[in-house]
């Protein structure tokens, strides 16, 4: 096939890896693709395949500010990017176009020109506003309550446009069987629940023997109700273990650092926490291998914290087959895969923290390293190579 990819931005540091191995699987398989997206931050990666970047804005405020407006009133993101991705793929053929989006851009784009060119559209939903109503509203007003209309006015617009390209597109996927759920409410068209899941090639099982016990996390943390690491925190005032024994490395940036030595301090665990910055997207795997225990942040889901969060941390520790920690539980989702794959503990208590560390720390002390005893058969389903070929199976039905 011939498969055109319009896409948001590819944004550091991890500039989507559910896009970037789609693409590479894709083009292994000996399908030919071209991928079309805004212009965010300089691609570093390498790629096989051409990506024309459309650059949509100018430096300076007031021109986002007149654009969000021209977006608000007619549209003005979506018109202007399909008119530069007419004019790039002018006098070219493609069996199918594919879009991924973060809530609805360039979904609009991405139906018109597969009408125009009288191919099937398959569209790719990796977030949704309902997801999180609260958190949704306090970041678009920016937290000031005089922008907080706007932001309701934007939510629901962005919403009605979002359900029509749905109605339009032939196939849709998103990364949760909560999202999944939510858009067969919306549309009777198919649709397919792909994971974000872990690239197979880099992150794998080793076992590297270590000096000393560490729960290791990477990455951002979010403020509760988003993500809640209290009961690591009253599990570690529980242990018998002292932190010469037993350390929490924070592999993240400054903002979220701020915020861990706020609520260890508050504890009265800050004697066990050690931060390192945050690292590059090749130092992940190896830092993961090297820890004793992968610590996954999430919370209850709700409202305020959000539903269907798959958080790509916790798929990089199933990779790897380092024992999954995570707290506090969203007895949602991803509570379901962690017991399904027996990647360990989606906690609900600070007692079942104690009894999960101290197990994994006695499998430690006699093998100086930890293996998690997953389920092979169910963690193979999450492979982002496993996820790439129902995206193709996907495309190929659509050609018949």
């Amino acid at each position: 096939m011939n498969i055109l990819i319009l896409s948001d931005g590819f944004s550091a540091p991890a500039y989507k890896p559910r896009l970037r191995l789609l693409c590479e699987y894709l083009t292994q398989k000996g399908h030919a693709v071209r991928v079309i997206c805004e212009k965010a931050d300089p691609i570093t990666f390498a790629h096989e395949y051409p990506i024309d970047e459309v650059s949509l804005y100018k430096a300076g405020f007031a021109d986002w500010t007149i654009k969000n407006i021209g977006t608000m009133l007619f549209n003005w993101k979506e018109r202007a990017f399909e008119r530069e991705v007419k004019h790039i793929i002018r006098e070219q053929k493609y069996d199918l176009v594919f879009c991924t989006s973060f809530h609805t851009f360039p979904l609009r784009t991405a139906n018109r020109i597969a009408r125009k060119l009288h191919i099937p559209c398959v569209v790719d939903l990796r977030d949704m506003v309902e997801q999180a109503p609260a958190n949704q509203m306090l970041y678009l007003s920016h937290h000031k309550p005089w922008l907080k209309p706007f932001a309701a006015l934007y939510i629901r617009q962005n919403i009605r446009r979002r359900n029509r390209e749905l109605q339009r597109a032939d196939a849709i996927t998103s990364v949760s069987p909560w999202h999944i759920e939510l858009i067969r409410s919306i549309t009777p068209k198919p649709c397919s629940l792909v994971y974000n899941g872990y690239d197979s090639h880099v992150f794998v099982p080793q076992d590297i023997p270590t000096k000393t016990f560490d729960i290791v996390y990477t990455g951002k943390v979010f403020p509760a109700p988003q993500q809640d690491p209290i009961l690591l925190f009253q599990a570690l005032k529980q242990l018998s273990l002292s932190p010469k024994e037993l350390s929490v490395s924070w592999y993240t940036d400054p903002a979220s650092e701020q915020l861990i030595r706020a609520l260890a301090l508050q504890e009265g665990v800050e004697a066990y926490m050690h931060y390192h910055g945050i690292i590059p997207q090749e130092r992940i795997a190896p830092t993961l291998q090297h820890a004793s225990i992968c610590l996954v942040l999430t919370n209850r889901a709700g409202k305020e914290s959000g539903h269907g969060k798959m958080t790509t941390k916790f798929f990089e520790a199933l990779g790897v087959e380092k024992p999954v920690l995570c707290v506090t539980s969203d007895e949602e989702c991803l509570a379901q895969v962690i017991k399904e794959t027996n990647a360990g503990l989606s906690a609900t208590t600070a007692e079942e923290v104690v009894a999960f560390i101290l197990d994994k720390y006695a499998e430690w002390q006699k093998n100086r390293f930890t293996r998690q005893a997953v389920v092979r058969e169910k963690k193979a389903l999450y492979s982002r190579q496993y996820q790439a070929e129902l995206w193709e199976h996907i495309f190929l039905r659509l050609q018949k």
